[in-house]
Parts: structure tokens; sequence; C-alpha cells
């Protein structure tokens, strides 16, 4: 195994451990998702219940991510890295072990611990060992898997909840993680920080608090409503944790949450473009199977491969025109045009209808797909060019908290707006009196992508220069 490995760049070895933890994480969240219906009548417990299951993942990855770039400074981004996709992979085998609901949930939150770091430290290790003029080329390869994941996910997790058990959906993460951990002990370099300073204790509570709080307020805010004092009660706590984090960071010299960076024009117009392009394009990816299944009574199948055409046309776009068309148009077009491409396209669902074919839905997706490859391939391949080589662990946490954000900011938006219309309809009520609220959910996921057309013009492509060398035929 050595030999084959020693074949291959170190480049080429840091992307294949990467690749292995986005794809064990990507495919891990889609699998639970169609297994909680299984979970909840096994457990013998509601299905909003058994939704814990995704819910305490999720807000242990938000509560993690902010502390990762320190993690990675402090310790070594090998050792940490390795860390956590060993710690994910055996707090897969215990989920997969667990005999309650109460059991899952706990194991679930560990496991996110883990996942929570494995992105940030991840791409900061791939971004420090790319030259600039070659990130176009790691975007691509990092990009393909983000967006096979999600495609696989579902189909894998069908399979293995229908033909084996959902336990299955855990313990296939083994001989994955392990490998990765094998790979990924062996090759990668170790890399830390001597000045990256100690434990900043009340910025790791106040931005694993802030963000997990918030991250929950917004998606418990569309099914609890947003006047309920409980969510009120969330909202005004997650925002003075946030405030506060704000203050505590911008006053300590080594703060767990880089918020400095954001004094970086390039990277602070990126993250804002980013944030509202990503919740928009998650938005819709959480009302397009809603109105598959609950409005038109498809299956779960189907409504999965329509949903799949958006990431076989991001998939193509990465591989054969991102590289290219990212040095020779540069990020300001990418993400101005290609991103109000894909805003006015989320927008057109607003004409679906209850006899809308299949056809016209995957043509759309697909093309939605084709016109956001392009954005992301401009967003990852740019968002660190302007951040030294010691500010990328941070610069990373900073960019996916804002991402994570982002997604439960576009899935409550789509939600809410979709609730909010349901409400005094009844279960009989005529489908086409039910097709409203779906329209202005797509439309309104759709509409909060546009302004980001206009943020992105303000990017400065001399800024990103080294970033657009030409594609050579080696530069695969």
């Amino acid at each position: 195994m050595r030999e084959l490995i020693g074949k291959l760049s170190y480049e080429r070895q840091i992307l294949i451990v990467y690749i292995l933890a986005v794809f064990i994480t990507v495919i891990d969240g889609t699998m639970v998702n169609v297994a909680l219906p299984t979970m909840a009548d096994e457990f013998g417990v509601a299905a909003n219940e058994a939704e814990w299951v995704a819910v305490g993942y999720l807000l242990a990855v938000a509560a993690v991510i902010p502390a990762a770039g320190w993690l990675g400074d402090r310790f070594g981004s090998k050792r940490v890295f390795v860390s956590a996709l060993a710690w994910f992979t055996l707090w897969s085998v215990v989920c997969g072990l667990a005999r309650t609901l109460d059991q899952l949930v706990v194991f679930r939150v560990a496991q996110g611990l883990g996942g929570g770091v494995l992105v940030p430290i991840g791409s900061a290790i791939v971004f420090r060992a790319f030259p600039l003029e070659r990130r176009a080329s790691a975007a691509s390869a990092v990009l393909s898997v983000a967006v096979v994941g999600p495609a696989l996910g579902p189909l894998l997790g069908g399979l293995l909840v229908d033909n084996l058990s959902w336990h299955w959906i855990f313990f296939i993460n083994l001989p994955i993680g392990s490998l990765g951990v094998l790979f990924a002990w062996m090759v990668l370099r170790e890399e830390r920080d001597d000045d990256a300073g100690s434990l900043d204790l009340a910025g790791l509570i106040l931005s694993a608090g802030s963000v997990s709080v918030l991250v929950y307020t917004l998606s418990v805010g569309p099914e609890r409503g947003w006047a309920s004092p409980e969510v009120i009660g969330l909202g005004v706590v997650g925002v003075a944790m946030l405030l506060a984090m704000i203050w505590v960071e911008t006053h300590r010299d080594r703060p767990m949450l880089a918020l400095s960076l954001f004094r970086d024009h390039h990277f602070r117009v990126v993250n804002i473009s980013a944030s509202m392009l990503y919740a928009g394009f998650f938005g819709q990816i959480l009302v397009l199977p809603i109105y598959l299944q609950s409005l038109r009574g498809y299956s779960a199948s189907t409504s999965g491969l329509i949903a799949a055409t958006t990431p076989v046309g991001v998939f193509i776009v990465s591989n054969l025109f991102g590289r290219r068309s990212y040095a020779r148009f540069g990020p300001r077009a990418l993400m101005s045009v290609a991103g109000l491409a894909g805003g006015l396209i989320s927008c057109s669902y607003v004409f679906v209808g209850l006899e809308t074919s299949l056809w016209v839905l995957a043509a759309m997706g697909f093309a939605r797909g084709l016109a956001m490859g392009f954005v992301f391939i401009a967003i990852q391949t740019s968002v660190y060019a302007t951040v030294s080589i010691a500010d990328t662990a941070r610069a990373a946490s900073v960019f996916n908290t804002q991402r994570q954000v982002a997604y439960a900011s576009g899935a409550a938006l789509g939600a809410t707006v979709l609730t909010g219309g349901l409400q005094g309809l009844s279960d009989s009520a005529p489908l086409v009196d039910q097709l409203p609220p779906y329209q202005w959910a797509f439309l309104a996921v759709g509409v909060v992508m546009l302004p980001a057309v206009l943020t992105a013009r303000w990017i400065r492509d001399d800024d990103v220069a080294a970033t657009r060398a030409p594609v050579t035929t080696g530069g695969r």
C-alpha cells in the first residue's frame, strides 16, 4: 500500500484523505434522514421525536465548528484531523448499537463533535497544500464528492434500511472511516501554529453556544411558531450570545473565532455573498421533496431521483468546465452571472403546478445545478485566496460556521413560508388550494439568492489573480 501511495503526489494524497472524510460525513446525514421514519416505528415514538437524531447531530456540528481552527493550530492539523475521523467512526459504530432513542440521540451528539471538526480542518489542510494556481483543481475534486454524496445517500440509505436495518447506516461508516484514518495517518504532514495561544474559554463557550442556539432556533421556529415564547426566548439568548461573542473575540489577541479576518475585503465579500447563495440553495432542497411527496403524492425514491438532477449538474460543471471558466472569467463574473441564473431558475419554481411534468422538474433541477456549479467553484477556489497560510485553519472555521448558519436559515425560510401558507387549511382541502404555499416557498428561497448578485460585484478579481492560472493538461 505504501508503494502505491508513494506514486501519488502529496496534493493527490491529501485530496484522497479529505474526500473520504467529506464523503463519510455527507452520506451519513442523508442516510439518517431516510431512516428516521423506520427509527420512529422501531422505538415506538412520534416522528417529531425521532427528528432529534438529526437535530442533535446538527447542533453538535454547529457548536464545534468555531473551535476547529484553533484546535488544528494548537495541537496540529494532522493529529486533530485523524483524531476527529477516528472519533466519528467509533461513535458511528456505537450509534448502530443503540437500543433506545435517548441513547441514539446522545451517541449522535458525540458523533457530531467529530464530524464538525473534519470539514474545516480538512479544507485548511487541502488549501494549505495547494498553491494558489492549483486551488481550482482542488475545489473541483472536493465539490464533486460534496454533491455526489447527497445524491447517493438517500439511495444507499434506503437500500440498507429496506434490506438490512437502520443500524447499518452507521455500521457502514466503519470500513470507510477506518480506511480514512489509516490513509490520513500515513500521508498527512503535521502542521501547527506555535503562536496559537491558550484556550479562549469565553470565546469557546460564546461561539459554540451562540451558533448552536441560533441553528436550533431556526430549526424549530417554523414548526413551533416564531411568536411562541420558547422561540422568542431562544432567539434573544442566541443573539445576545452572538453579540457578546463578537465583542469578546474582537478584543483578544488570539481569539477562538478569528472575526478579524472579515477586515480582509475579499474574504468578507465572498462570505457575505456565499451566505445568501447557500441559504437559497439549501432552502430549495428542503421544499422540493415536500412538494413532490406531500402535494403531488410521489414516492421518496421518485422524489430523490428528481432532486438528484441538481447535484448531477454541479458535478458536470465542476469536472468539465469549472476550472477553465474560473481561469477565464474569474470569481466576480461567475458569482454574479451564474448566481443570477441560479437565483432566477430557483424563482421560476413559483410557476410549478399540480400537473407539471417530472421531466420539466428534472430539467429545471439540472439547469439549476449547472448554474450553481460555476458559483460553487468560484467560492471554493477563491475564498481563502487572500488569507495567509498561517490563518487558513481559522478562516476555514469562520467560513464553515457561516455556511452552517446559512443552511439553517435557508431551511427555516422555506419551512416558515410553507407552514404559514398551509395554516388554516385542512388535510382534505383541495390540492389547488394547497399549491400556493409551495409556490411562495419556492419563490422565497429563490429571491434570497438575488442580493448576492450585487454583493459579488464588489469582488476584485485582481485580488485573486494568482488563483486564475491557465489550466494545463497536467493540471488535472
